[in-house]
């Protein structure tokens, strides 16, 4: 081998060991931090009255063993059958349920693999056979709900990423002679909430939801949605759709995992408000921060739903000070 063989050689031993390096060099200039408080739901819940538009604990649904306060709250809007406040011990295998003959909401599983989080609704019970005649008409709500704990805003963050794992158990459709899928579905929703938190921004506390669909009993794959809420809060509603997860759909029974990088689309989602006269008293985006999650069912319809979670994360990625 001639010398300069020998430095080329030298040299590109040295540039392989440098491209090995660089991930792990990279990789110190970013903090990590999960959003979500108890993401495995070990610590039960704060049981919210079913009356709409008002946040009113009067009880908790726990184990006696609960290693915390809960971090979550049930919400169980326009139901006719609030769960009891309860304190249980588990059964074998670590499984805890609370359910009454309208609802069932079940921690751990005894299988290999087994969920963190069930939520049932049995939409039968609730309606007792009536469809809802209008859309006007509350409709049944099981979600679980949080706040986050000082979330940084979206200017602040390098990458936003996402992950759940979501099994469909069941879903039973009762039809009447007045059946609308427009009024009459049932699905399982993630939101979050992006809110305006800048104390001195004219726009301080103006927010919009972003969706990501789970399940829709009325589509395999959910389409991309936008519009105002016509619900209580009134606020802009962008839900991406399910591809932008996966391929596979929740109909079929299996588990399915959704995952994603979600920077890009809550700056989307942002600037489709914006466009739509939304959250018109800022367009700075250090301004805005990902403040909450919910997640659960919606049923306007008569159906008998279940649906299981699992590895359930949001993670914040931030360069460090000075970086």
């Amino acid at each position: 081998m001639r010398r300069d063989q020998r430095q080329d050689h030298s040299l590109c031993f040295v540039v392989v060991a440098l491209l090995w390096a660089m991930p792990s060099l990279a990789s110190t200039n970013f903090t990590e931090r999960e959003l979500i408080r108890d993401p495995r739901f070990r610590s039960g819940f704060l049981l919210l009255e079913p009356k709409p538009g008002k946040r009113v604990v009067y009880g908790e649904a726990t184990d006696d063993a609960a290693p915390a306060k809960p971090a979550w709250d049930l919400c169980q809007w326009s139901s006719r059958f609030p769960l009891e406040a309860v304190r249980a011990q588990r059964l074998s295998g670590d499984r805890l349920c609370f359910t009454n003959e309208a609802k069932r909401i079940c921690l751990g599983d005894t299988g290999i693999g087994g969920s963190d989080l069930s939520l049932g609704v049995n939409a039968s019970a609730e309606y007792a056979g009536r469809a809802r005649k209008t859309s006007e008409e509350p409709w049944i709500h099981l979600l679980v709900q949080q706040e986050f704990e000082q979330p940084p805003s979206l200017a602040d963050l390098a990458s936003c990423g996402f992950r759940v794992e979501a099994r469909l158990i069941q879903s039973k459709r009762s039809r009447t002679d007045d059946y609308s899928p427009a009024r009459h579905a049932a699905q399982f929703l993630i939101f979050l909430t992006v809110a305006n938190r800048n104390p001195k921004s004219p726009g301080y506390g103006q927010y919009f939801w972003f969706g990501i669909p789970i399940y829709d009993d009325r589509e395999r794959m959910v389409p991309a949605y936008q519009a105002p809420d016509f619900g209580d809060t009134k606020m802009f509603i962008y839900t991406v759709s399910s591809e932008e997860f996966t391929k596979q759909s929740t109909h079929d029974g299996q588990w399915v995992t959704f995952s994603k990088d979600l920077l890009p689309l809550l700056r989307e989602g942002l600037a489709a408000g914006w466009r739509r006269g939304f959250m018109a008293g800022s367009r700075e985006l250090a301004d805005y921060r990902a403040t909450g999650i919910v997640v659960g069912w919606e049923v306007p319809g008569i159906l008998d739903v279940e649906l299981e979670l699992r590895n359930l994360s949001l993670r914040a990625t931030m360069p460090k000070p000075g970086k």
